[in-house]
Order: C-alpha cells, then sequence, then structure tokens
C-alpha cells in the first residue's frame, strides 16, 4: 500500500511546470499551499534547463547534474521564516512572476512547433508512417533538438555514447512520440507539451506521480530503455 505522506527518507519534488498549472486553479492552489507549508518540498527543473545541466556534466563541467532549483523549506523570504502563507509569498515574488509569463509563452510556443514538426523537411520522410517509425522518429528528434535549441551545426558529428547522457532530451523524444504522433486519432492539447516537459525529470527521482496517460507511456518507455528502470511509476489514484 502507497504511503502519504510520505516518510522522513522521502522529499516532495515538484516541476516548476506543476507548480504553474496548480497556481492557475484556485482549488488546488489552496490545498498545494497547505502540503507546501507542512512537508519539506524542493522545485526541480525541467527540460530545457535540465538538459543544459547534463550537457555541462557530458563536458566536465560540473560534476553531478542536480535538478533542484529552488528548495524554500528552512529560508527567509525577506527577512520571515517559512509559515503558512510561505507559497504566497514566493509566487508574488517578481522573478517567479517573470518565471511563470515564461513557462506560458514557451509551452504556447512549443506546442505550436510540434504540433507542426512533421512537416519539418527532417521528418517529411517519415511524415505518412509514423506508427512503425518511432525509432527513426526518436533519432531524428534528438538530432533536431541538439540542432535547433543546443545551436549545434547540422554538419556536426554527434557522439551517441555521450547523447545517451542527456537523459531528459531522450525522455522528451520518447514521450512526443507517444503523446502526440503514434496515435494519429488521439486530440492534443497545450496541455500535451506541459505533462511532456514534467515528465523528462522522471530519470532524477525515486517515483514519479502523474496522471494516468503519462504513466502508461513511462512504464511503456522503461520497457524499451534504461532511462529510468528503478524508478516507480505511480497515478495519482494510487495515493489514495
Amino acid at each position: 500500500m502507497t504511503r502519504f505522506p510520505p516518510n522522513k527518507d522521502y522529499l516532495l519534488s515538484f516541476s516548476t511546470y506543476t507548480l504553474y498549472e496548480i497556481s492557475k486553479s484556485d482549488k488546488f492552489y489552496n490545498q498545494f499551499k497547505k502540503l507546501y507549508s507542512l512537508y519539506p518540498c524542493v522545485i526541480v527543473m525541467s527540460y530545457f534547463p535540465l538538459a543544459v545541466k547534463e550537457l555541462a556534466s557530458i563536458e566536465n563541467k560540473a560534476e553531478i547534474v542536480n535538478p533542484i532549483m529552488l528548495a524554500p523549506v528552512g529560508i527567509n523570504i525577506e527577512g520571515k521564516n517559512m509559515n503558512p502563507d510561505s507559497l504566497d509569498i514566493l509566487l508574488n515574488k517578481s522573478s517567479v512572476k517573470e518565471a511563470f509569463l515564461n513557462v506560458e509563452s514557451y509551452t504556447s510556443n512549443y506546442f505550436e512547433e510540434i504540433s507542426k514538426l512533421l512537416d519539418h523537411t527532417d521528418f517529411l520522410s517519415i511524415k505518412n508512417n509514423m506508427k512503425n517509425k518511432k525509432n527513426v522518429f526518436i533519432k531524428k528528434f534528438i538530432r533536431y533538438e541538439m540542432k535547433e535549441r543546443f545551436l549545434f551545426p547540422e554538419n556536426r558529428e554527434l557522439d551517441l555514447s555521450k547523447l545517451k547522457k542527456l537523459k531528459s532530451l531522450e525522455v522528451l523524444a520518447y514521450s512526443i512520440y507517444y503523446k502526440f504522433f503514434s496515435d494519429q486519432n488521439r486530440k492534443v492539447s497545450v496541455n500535451d507539451i506541459v505533462d511532456v516537459l514534467i515528465m523528462t525529470t522522471v530519470p532524477y527521482v525515486h517515483t514519479f506521480i502523474s496522471e494516468r496517460n503519462s504513466i502508461d507511456i513511462l512504464k511503456t518507455v522503461q520497457k524499451q530503455t534504461n532511462l529510468f528502470n528503478l524508478v516507480n511509476l505511480l497515478v495519482l489514484s494510487d495515493l489514495r
């Protein structure tokens, strides 16, 4: 039986995208606010900032990949100790408000980009037969992201052994395939982009909890790779 709240051996972590999504709902925000004020929590980064950390590790500029962006418990904000309204204080900080605006803009733009991805010249050859082209898509997508997001020249040789350490990018590639392209009849929305960006953090946690579709996808990916084979995958109902 799943235990919740977790014991002393666990630290609750939330993606920046999760926090952004929660902040848009009064019901979920009030529930999360209570949880946030009672239990140690950290805010973790997801793709793209997480992939930048991974690249730094690959290039020996950092010893480890630390996904933690913010650990608010035990700190002071403007000279005040954390309190039941600590989440309100955090989310009213100008830097956090700016970050949320960036998240909103980025997810919307990225959704538009991914929605038209198969019309990009790199993907035209597999556009009409996506269901049987998963492995080809994964490779093409990783190369596409390296070129578009990390400014790798198109003709630059990519070290595949090093690319395997870009765990967040590989999870993103699989998640994009299964969320957007494996089922041509499934209607997609910008929330699907938020889901896959949150999913990129999964290799760095002990237990990952999400909605059913995302967990089903991650379980499928888990059987195909060793990216996060030891991660416990749970749906929200498992906590009840």
